[in-house]
């Protein structure tokens, strides 16, 4: 699925995928909302030319469009009966509309997370009426904020979703051979020449042979949507492996384990840093975990034929091959520093 600015070849599509949504509307007895043809061509001409509007498309086909504000929403300012999450900078969402041959398969919120990657927060209202649009806000992590009012005097329901930002995380700075120098360096700013940094990742392997894999979410900067390991993450200042280890996995997929008398199974060393892979052989019931909305996805269990199709399809990280086998390996218990029953 691919997030592009709509271009005027778009226009029939959308204009389509409106109309249908006008009669969704009125099925699911929404009756005021969307009334008079709007949004009408000029509408989507307007928005495709102030560049705001956007589809979801695959293989050629529009799955999805939206409108995308980068300008502060002026019926915002004003918000009863509530408040807004924060006061900080956000992106506002207008006009999204799923084609019907999508209803179901989760693109409004691939929409809602390429939204959020801009700055962390989306504000977007719907009409009281329009209960399947609530209910989709919801699943997708918003909350409800109080009401707004149009210009013409109309009532509508406010929601915003926020995500955690990093801007404020420091790593060490280490040296050649792993040791923290005594400096730091924020996220988002390279590392020099001669600077490292360490990197964890950990792989949950169950008793019958399977890998625990993680979807990436779709507004991440690096592999979004994509597959990985169990868990992946960056130690912090003052942070050991281990103990990076213990906080990744509890803030990514809510899974407490204790990584003090676990050391890595594999280190590798990249262009800026070290890399510890944690190892340990755990049948988790994936109902039970608590995903973090702003790293993952989704989670699931995989065989290694499956990792490795998904790796030449492009769905999984591309790890190398022999790589991947020599993880999925380590249940054998030669291989494995510890076994959790």
């Amino acid at each position: 699925m691919v997030i592009r600015k709509a271009g005027y070849k778009d226009i029939e599509a959308v204009k389509q995928i409106y109309e249908d949504a006008r009669a969704f509307m009125r099925q699911s007895g929404n009756m005021k909302q969307w009334t008079g043809g709007y949004p009408a061509e000029a509408d989507i001409i307007s928005d495709i030319e102030n560049g705001i509007l956007y589809v979801a498309a695959e293989n050629g086909e529009i799955a999805c469009v939206f409108c995308c504000m980068d300008t502060p929403e002026p019926t915002y300012e004003k918000i009863y009966e509530g408040e807004w999450k924060n006061g900080g900078a956000y992106r506002a969402v207008h006009r999204i509309a799923v084609s019907k041959n999508y209803h179901g398969k989760g693109v409004a919120g691939l929409c809602f997370d390429f939204a959020l990657s801009f700055c962390g927060s989306v504000r977007i209202d719907t009409h009281r009426d329009n209960i399947p649009m609530q209910k989709t806000l919801i699943k997708n992590g918003f909350e409800y904020c109080g009401i707004i009012y149009l210009q013409n005097g109309d009532e509508r329901l406010a929601y915003q979703k926020t995500i955690r930002t990093e801007t404020n995380e420091l790593f060490d700075i280490l040296d050649k051979d792993g040791y923290p120098t005594g400096k730091t360096k924020p996220r988002g700013i390279p590392f020099a020449e001669g600077e490292f940094r360490r990197v964890i990742h950990i792989v949950i392997l169950s008793t019958d042979g399977k890998m625990l894999i993680q979807q990436r979410q779709f507004f991440k900067s690096g592999y979004p949507g994509q597959w990985d390991v169990t868990v992946g993450g960056s130690a912090l200042a003052g942070e050991t492996g281990r103990e990076a280890a213990q906080r990744e996995l509890l803030e990514e997929i809510g899974l407490m384990f204790d990584f003090s008398n676990l050391r890595p199974v594999i280190t590798l060393a990249f262009d800026r840093g070290f890399d510890d892979f944690f190892v340990f052989v755990k049948d988790v019931n994936i109902n039970m975990l608590k995903l973090q909305p702003e790293e993952v996805r989704d989670v699931k269990w995989a065989d290694c034929e499956t990792v490795l199709a998904m790796i030449k399809t492009g769905e999984f990280i591309p790890y190398k091959e022999d790589f991947i086998k020599i993880l999925f390996g380590l249940t054998k218990p030669t291989f494995l520093q510890t076994e959790v029953q």
